[in-house]
């Protein structure tokens, strides 16, 4: 039985798009953008009910057990499926995922709306 990995990518299933995608079709993109990057067993992609975001849809989280969490809005998944790569990839790479430097981000360093620090 595989197991699942540590981290979540979260994705808002109830988040009105104006791309006519739906979460399921967001999920499987950024799936096969993390295979393509080799992060596919370190990140697992989920859609998710209301992340609380509404305003700027479509909202994404990403978190770990020991790590950082973090909440995006405004999203067009296919548009930010590289910097999204670029987000889990550094997220990995981190100490307790934390992003001090979120420039290599892009634009969606723009749409971060919540960073959680780790659990002690």
């Amino acid at each position: 039985m595989p197991q699942t990995p540590p981290n979540r990518l979260m994705v808002c299933s109830t988040c009105e798009r104006s791309s006519g995608h739906t979460a399921r079709h967001d999920c499987a993109t950024l799936r096969g953008a993390l295979k393509l990057a080799g992060l596919s067993d370190q990140i697992e992609v989920e859609a998710t009910p209301c992340l609380g975001g509404c305003v700027l849809p479509v909202n994404i989280s990403l978190q770990g057990q020991g790590r950082g969490s973090y909440v995006f809005d405004g999203l067009d998944i296919k548009s930010s499926e590289a910097e999204i790569v670029k987000l889990c990839q550094i997220f990995l790479e981190l100490d307790r995922g934390w992003i001090e430097d979120a420039r290599p981000l892009g634009e969606l360093r723009n749409r971060l709306r919540a960073r959680i620090p780790a659990q002690n």
